[in-house]
This record gives C-alpha cells, structure tokens and sequence, in this order.
C-alpha cells in the first residue's frame, strides 16, 4: 500500500495532497492515513462473525 504525502506549496500556508480526507466537526479537512485505515479493518475483524449456516427449503 502507498502513502500520499502532503505537499506544501512555496510560498502558500495551504496543504495540497492527492488522495482522500474526512471533515471533522470544524469543518477541516483531515488526510486518512494508511494507519486509520488498519485500525478501521482491525475493528471490522473483531465484529466480524461467520454466516449462519443456510437452511434447505423442503
């Protein structure tokens, strides 16, 4: 998996990134690092349960 890294314009305060962001509650735009995305799949996995498993109509 690659990381996107912030770019800093010269000259500029603003932050440019290619990629993906979330919005928090003051409206700033917060870039998802490849870590938020493990924790997210790790916290899936321990919910995670198997199907019950299908019963035959008849």
């Amino acid at each position: 998996m690659t990381m996107h890294r912030l770019n800093y314009s010269q000259g500029s305060s603003r932050r440019e990134f290619n990629g993906a962001a979330v919005v928090d509650e003051q409206g700033r735009e917060i870039p998802i690092t490849e870590a938020m995305i493990l924790r997210a799949c790790r916290e899936l996995e321990k919910q995670w349960q198997f199907p019950s498993p299908a019963r035959k109509a008849g």
